[in-house]
């Protein structure tokens, strides 16, 4: 007996011959089709395939450099909003300091100063022993390597070096002696521009030192055109904190006409004097502050936005106060009486001269740090994490132009300080030259 499938199986098998070859037909016909089809497929497999290759497989990540670490950090981001809203951070670097400039510190500035070309009596500069030439082309060098949006400017004078400034600027012939040197000096060694490093211009100078800085821009402004350059030099000048000395030393509004920024130097309120204080308060006190400082040149002068604001990375101490200062909200201004001092002690000093960081307490009517010892009656006050963010909402909500770091080489080698201020958010949403104080 068959069984149903292979009846099945044979009965189909027994078909008519014109049946099989009708069938045969159509299978050819269905084959060429689909080949058709697969032809026509091809493009498309393939296409798809790369496709799904590209979007499945792991994408190497770039190498970890010191480049792609920078751009990453919160720092740098900083640094970057700091540029685009036109504030400035600055960093002073000197030819005294021991520690070499690094990669790092400038990567965190938008404009570095070295001090000092000194002013020879003959009315040239120059830079004065093997140190501070090999600190300078150090610094030129590293800067052309590591940031090359960074601004380089070369300080000329200093405080030993000053005196010389007034005779020479009063006199026209030496004026222009030292003018052409300064020029000379930034064409050859193809820098950005100088700050005129003067302490202090008197009531006695100050129709020459507006002079000077006028004829210096003019020349700055024929070299400008003669090397077919696109920015402008650089011109900056220093002022001191004291308002008396401010109105009687400076024409401020001729003085704006021909620099790109001022130095406000907004420290030492009470190096000199009778009294203790804060080495840089915001507020407070009988011998000036930050705030006192910074609303008189706003407001005199209408530009915030060329002022910066500057910040010291070292501080002040007294031995023998006569304290205790009881707590915070305490009165941090006293008698200096016998107390000696003050001297000075840089940031990167503390910790190996004894003083221990952790134990820094805020003074919060003059947003100042301090460290106060009952036992040894040692009194310090001094810029630290806490004070500069402080600075920086400062510099921020007065529209202030920018921050200058007394200096970069007094920081450690963390750069603790110089990281706060890099960081700090100091850029406002308003017109840079909106004075935010009540004149």
């Amino acid at each position: 007996m068959i069984k149903t499938s292979e009846y099945s199986q044979l009965s189909l098998s027994r078909k008519p011959a014109i049946e099989d070859e009708k069938k045969s037909q159509d299978t050819c016909r269905s084959l060429i089709i689909l080949l058709l089809i697969a032809v026509a497929c091809l493009p498309i497999s393939y296409a798809l395939t790369i496709l799904f290759m590209h979007f499945n497989q792991e994408v190497p990540e770039p190498p970890i450099t010191s480049t792609t670490l920078q751009t990453t950090t919160s720092t740098k981001s900083s640094l970057h909003n700091a540029a685009a809203c036109g504030k400035r951070i600055i960093g002073y670097y000197t030819e005294w300091e021991n520690a070499d400039v690094t990669k790092e510190q400038l990567d965190k500035l938008t404009h570095v100063i070295y001090l000092f070309a000194a002013v020879q009596e003959n009315g040239t500069i120059k830079l004065e022993g093997e140190k501070s030439e090999r600190r300078f082309y150090g610094l030129k060098n590293e800067a052309i390597t590591s940031n090359p949006e960074l601004k380089v400017m070369i300080g000329v004078g200093g405080h030993a070096n000053s005196p010389r400034f007034s005779p020479i600027v009063s006199d026209t012939r030496k004026r222009g002696k030292l003018i052409d040197s300064i020029v000379t000096f930034i064409d050859e060694n193809y820098l950005d521009g100088v700050e005129i490093f003067w302490v202090w211009s008197y009531e006695t100078n100050k129709v020459h030192h507006s002079k000077f800085i006028r004829e210096l821009r003019k020349k700055l402004t024929d070299l400008k055109i003669q090397k077919k350059r696109s920015e402008e030099y650089l011109i900056s000048v220093i002022v001191p904190p004291s308002i008396s000395h401010l109105t009687s030393g400076y024409y401020l509004n001729e003085i704006m006409k021909d620099v790109d920024f001022l130095n406000v130097l907004s420290y030492d309120y009470y190096f000199n004097g009778n009294q203790i204080g804060p080495h840089s308060p915001i507020y407070g006190g009988t011998r000036g502050n930050v705030d006192e400082t910074m609303k008189f040149l706003a407001c005199r002068t209408g530009k915030p936005s060329k002022l910066n604001m500057a910040v010291p990375f070292y501080g002040t101490y007294w031995v023998n106060a006569s304290f205790p200062l009881l707590d915070d909200s305490d009165n941090i201004w006293k008698e200096k009486g016998s107390a000696g001092g003050p001297f000075a002690v840089r940031w990167n000093e503390l910790i190996p001269k004894g003083w221990d960081k952790e134990s820094a307490k805020f003074h919060e009517k003059s947003k100042t740090s301090y460290i106060w010892i009952p036992e040894t009656k040692h009194f310090l006050t001094f810029e630290n994490e806490r004070s500069l963010q402080e600075k920086a909402k400062y510099v921020k909500n007065h529209n202030i132009g920018g921050v200058v770091i007394w200096a970069i080489d007094q920081d450690d080698v963390a750069n603790t300080l110089l990281n706060v201020v890099s960081s700090s958010d100091i850029c406002s949403v308003k017109d840079k030259d909106i004075v935010e104080y009540l004149c």
